[in-house]
């Protein structure tokens, strides 16, 4: 098709595709000239149209890339016509690529008009529970470095670098170098690649459950693999948070299926086990922990340093 429309809040997964698409319909020594990105603004529509009409220079297809498909949600009756009339006529060589963070809105004429022309992409969040969906993708992804990993080896990237997309990629290039064509092993990525993402659910567990020493060990880790402290209190807070819906929930008799909308819970299933990890724990407990984690993340964007004696506090409360 002559049109993509590509949207999602994965920034990093679209940019990855754009630049496959990059790839794939122009040649590297003409890119400069076929890859062309427009301002996102209503007066760059009649460019926008002049550049996806115009054939490519020297060898490979063209590119006429929009990167805030949102856009097109208002737009004047003439520019409604100008698109008819030309999205049918684009050059076989060339593609109108719209990318969006939004999906851009179904009610637009404008809109309307594209997706009769457009091949849709959506690239939504993988969400942090979602375990399978992460393995589908670190399994994709390991394939476009040539790396081979034992099941076990892929099992622990899903739980060290969980959904985080921008990690993923440093790490298997770092991975790909090491390995120079040879399967790689459990205890190979375990040296190479640290598990953060375990650490921190760890620590929100010891702060919950009121064990200093363990979250002192576990904190000491974290900051010693440079993991950021506004990351990781951007983590406990979530946790914190889904913890403290859950509890009152509960306590409040509400159906399973209003708790898991409170607590946003993309995942219905996880409410069984929140349900078991708040059993000890009262919801005033709950609610001055996240009280206290969100004036630690005040005081970090603040400037002020006081972050591992403020985590350890709090496990006191």
């Amino acid at each position: 098709m002559p049109v993509k429309l590509i949207y999602g809040e994965d920034t990093y997964s679209i940019s990855k595709r754009v630049e496959q698409l990059i790839e794939d319909i122009t040649t590297q020594e003409w890119e400069i000239f076929n890859y062309i990105q427009v301002d996102c603004k209503t007066a760059a529509i009649p460019q926008i149209i002049t550049e996806v009409m115009t054939i490519p220079l020297g060898e490979g297809g063209k590119i006429v890339h929009i990167t805030d498909g949102t856009i097109f949600n208002k737009y004047s009756d003439e520019v409604i016509s100008s698109l008819e009339e030309n999205l049918s006529k684009i050059p076989k060589q060339n593609l109108l690529l719209i990318t969006s963070k939004n999906k851009p809105d179904g009610r637009s004429k404008a809109v309307k008009i594209l997706l009769q022309y457009a091949e849709v992409e959506a690239f939504p969040p993988i969400t942090s529970w979602d375990k399978q969906g992460i393995e589908k993708l670190i399994q994709t992804a390991v394939k476009t470095y040539s790396l081979e990993l034992t099941p076990t080896a892929t099992s622990y990237l899903v739980e060290a670098i969980g959904n985080n997309t921008t990690r993923l990629d440093r790490e298997l290039a770092k991975l790909a170098i090491y390995a120079q064509g040879e399967k790689l092993r459990l205890e190979d990525v375990q040296a190479l690649v640290s598990n953060n993402n375990t650490n921190c659910t760890e620590l929100a567990h010891a702060i919950k459950n009121g064990k200093a020493d363990a979250a002192a060990q576990i904190l000491h880790r974290l900051v010693g693999n440079n993991e950021h402290p506004l990351k990781i209190i951007a983590t406990l807070i979530a946790y914190f948070r889904t913890w403290l819906v859950t509890k009152t929930g509960v306590e409040g008799k509400l159906p399973d299926n209003k708790i898991s909308t409170l607590a946003e819970l993309t995942n219905p299933k996880r409410l069984y086990f929140l349900k078991k990890e708040v059993e000890t724990v009262s919801a005033a407990k709950l609610k001055q922990s996240l009280v206290a984690l969100i004036q630690v993340e005040g005081e970090l964007k603040t400037g002020i340093d006081n972050f591992t004696p403020s985590i350890i506090k709090t496990c006191n409360l």
